[in-house]
């Protein structure tokens, strides 16, 4: 029986879900640069070697790698669950040469959809890389939402990358000539909003999303690149109808359910507006199918099947590594 530690910044409620299947031996490496510098500097005294080390994120990356310089024997397992891989060709040259040289020390990844997964081959071609979609750990499957409502909804954290500022635009661009409509912004995202309007709703961190699922119809998370965030399966829950761009993990899966109407092509303001009104637009009948597909979809990708969809592919990544 290997040894497995993971090494996590939290974690993710989802990524602890995962970890839980594999180890009950964690550590958590930091959440900002001081507490992981701190803790790299304690791991050069402590006798931690582990078969296996599991790493929530590219950050864990100068902890295990460490660990790895001092035993060679050791097996370094990466989730890619962050914008790393998107990041890397943006990067000065200094840091992503850095970066370049933990990574390769990385044995193999688990990627948490088919984008990260792609990104990470386009790097790292000659190592086994596998994907588990997460869960939502906020569903809301007892609520139906109001799929009648002008009120748009947008969750997350305050990453430039998830553009929730295209989405103030567009939204100011549909208030000017239709209908008004409200957007609610749900979580660190409000930090860099310096904008004020009425029909802005500047939320910040809820625990409770229920009552924003009930009253929303349409949630709309425009971002140049994410991952896959849960968030769109929790809304997806309440039978809320999403619109995401290409560049959204969960993309994928839409598509492969027919509903290639909602990923959006842009976020460009003006293409945004008008791709946000056609769907608004639609006729009840159609609304009420595609949010029904929309809740069957998040039950599917369920804390118990992808709990156990991680357990799978970690353990045959582990196989292909005793097999090399």
């Amino acid at each position: 029986m290997k040894e497995i530690l993971f090494i996590h910044q939290g974690p993710h409620p989802v990524h602890g879900g995962f970890a839980s299947t594999i180890t009950s031996n964690w550590k958590r490496y930091g959440d900002h640069y001081s507490e992981i510098f701190k803790n790299l500097l304690k791991s050069l005294f402590d006798d931690d070697s582990p078969d296996v080390i599991f790493c929530e994120g590219g950050l864990g990356l100068p902890y295990a790698v460490l660990k790895k310089m001092r035993n060679h024997n050791i097996n370094i397992v990466l989730l890619s669950a962050d914008t790393l891989f998107y990041d890397l060709p943006q990067m000065n040259f200094l840091l992503r040469k850095i970066v370049e040289f933990l990574l390769s020390y990385v044995d193999g990844i688990i990627a948490i959809s088919d984008l990260n997964s792609k990104l990470a081959q386009n790097h790292l071609p000659d190592i086994p890389i596998y994907t588990v979609y997460p869960y939502g750990n906020n569903n809301s499957f007892e609520t139906n939402s109001n799929l009648d409502s002008n009120k748009l909804l947008f969750i997350g954290n305050k990453e430039f990358c998830k553009r929730f500022d295209l989405l103030v635009d567009a939204v100011k661009l549909l208030n000017l000539k239709e209908k008004k409509f409200e957007l609610y912004l749900i979580g660190s995202c409000v930090e860099e909003v310096k904008e004020d309007f009425e029909w802005l709703h500047k939320e910040g961190v809820k625990r409770d999303l229920k009552p924003y699922f009930a009253d929303c119809s349409l949630y709309v998370h425009p971002a140049d690149f994410d991952s896959c965030p849960v968030t769109v399966f929790e809304a997806m829950s309440a039978g809320m109808i999403p619109l995401i761009t290409e560049n959204v993990g969960e993309a994928m899966i839409l598509q492969q359910n027919g509903l290639e109407k909602l990923i959006l092509k842009s976020n460009d303001p003006p293409k945004l507006a008008a791709d946000i009104l056609k769907i608004y637009k639609k006729d009840k009948q159609w609304k009420d199918r595609i949010s029904r597909c929309c809740k069957k979809i998040s039950e599917e990708f369920n804390e118990k099947s992808q709990n156990a969809a991680f357990f799978r592919a970690f353990n045959r990544l582990l196989e292909e590594l005793v097999e090399k």
